[in-house]
């Protein structure tokens, strides 16, 4: 069994050229390459306080092509609105129209016209509303970048990642749908991920990754669990800043987790977590937080969306890849002996990725 392990000691940080004391800008900057199979993204979401939900996920490849073989540069933007209305798009760029930086953050797409530019700080993310559905989003981090270790797993010769550039941030600019275009405010999030030879959906079986904003404290957990070649190696990892950004708790090792509730996805055959509670300790003080669905925002199950013969392809090795977005509600409780309790609840996006042909909760229990 290939193991698998979070790169975080201080011969991997000087052979990934990584400083382990801060993130820098270069780190969100495009990090993969034109190689077969090699993939990223920068992805963005945003709770705004009439209560509509907007995600932007900008992509140099298009994820619908399960190869991931050659430039396809698209975005993916998904609404919906505070009556439930949902509004979206994706469409798809020729790869000269396309630019990346290589010192910060700084993408545009059909030249110039959509972008998702910044700084570890503030944010300009443009779509463009040539057909009635845009946004103008200025996104300014209220938070510190963060990352577990360099942001490596390693998978053998391969690897995965996860940088959380934006833990919470405040979102103003105007959103567009149908044409008419509104003055906005609200609060964000933004991340960047890519990966190695290998697509994410052949190493992970499932994760569960939910990112909360309260007043004055922004909390993330990202619970991962690999395929059974890998050994459903659980990988659990949670932290909470303040608001002043300092990490005041954080978690990669270990959690004590109770499923308390599941459902069985329709599309996909698969079952679901609906209501989920984490505990986790860092040495002095422990995390308890409880995660409810509400509201599915987007379901998708690729093999129905791929043509038939990589969806067969897909499932001959073991992949049966969905995903569900939510909008929920997590309630958090920070406790230390001698200290008064930290307790905060607030409504969230969240998801459930979800590569694998395995249920989950078999995975947990083959583990």
């Amino acid at each position: 069994m290939t193991d698998v392990r979070l790169m975080d000691t201080p011969e991997d940080y000087e052979k990934l050229g990584i400083n382990p004391n801060h993130v820098e800008g270069w780190e969100d900057a495009r990090r993969d390459y034109e190689g077969t199979g090699h993939w990223g993204w920068w992805y963005s979401d945003f709770l705004l306080d009439d209560g509509t939900s907007v995600v932007i996920q900008f992509f140099p490849k298009d994820p619908r092509d399960a190869t991931y073989n050659k430039e396809k540069p698209t975005f993916q933007m998904l609404v919906t609105d505070k009556d439930g209305n949902t509004f979206k798009k994706a469409p798809n760029f020729a790869p000269e129209t396309a630019y990346y930086g290589k010192e910060e953050c700084d993408v545009s797409f059909d030249n110039g016209k959509n972008i998702f530019q910044g700084n570890l700080k503030d944010y300009h993310i443009v779509v463009d509303d040539n057909d009635g559905l845009g946004a103008d989003f200025n996104l300014h981090s209220l938070s510190k970048p963060y990352r577990p270790g360099t942001a490596y797993f390693k998978f053998g010769d391969d690897f995965y990642t996860w940088l959380c550039v934006v833990p919470r941030g405040e979102v103003t600019g105007t959103l567009t749908i149908n044409g008419k275009q509104e003055q906005i405010h609200g609060y964000g999030y933004h991340d960047h991920q890519w990966g190695g030879k290998r697509h994410f959906s052949e190493l992970w079986n499932n994760w569960t990754w939910a990112r909360q904003s309260y007043d004055d404290y922004s909390l993330l957990i990202f619970d991962m669990v690999t395929k059974g070649e890998f050994g459903y190696q659980r990988f659990p990892i949670a932290f909470v800043e303040d608001k002043d950004g300092n990490v005041i708790f954080q978690n990669k090792k270990d959690v004590d987790y109770t499923l308390v509730d599941k459902y069985k996805d329709e599309k996909s055959g698969k079952n679901y977590p609906s209501k989920q509670v984490f505990d986790f300790d860092d040495g002095e003080k422990h995390l308890h937080y409880e995660l409810d669905a509400k509201e599915v925002l987007e379901n998708q199950v690729a093999v129905t969306a791929y043509p038939k013969e990589v969806a067969q392809e897909m499932i001959a090795k073991g992949q049966n890849p969905s995903y569900t977005r939510y909008k929920g509600e997590g309630r958090m409780t920070i406790s230390e002996e001698g200290k008064p309790n930290i307790s905060r609840t607030n409504s969230l996006i969240f998801e459930f990725m979800y590569p694998g042909a395995v249920n989950f909760d078999e995975a947990l229990k083959i583990k």
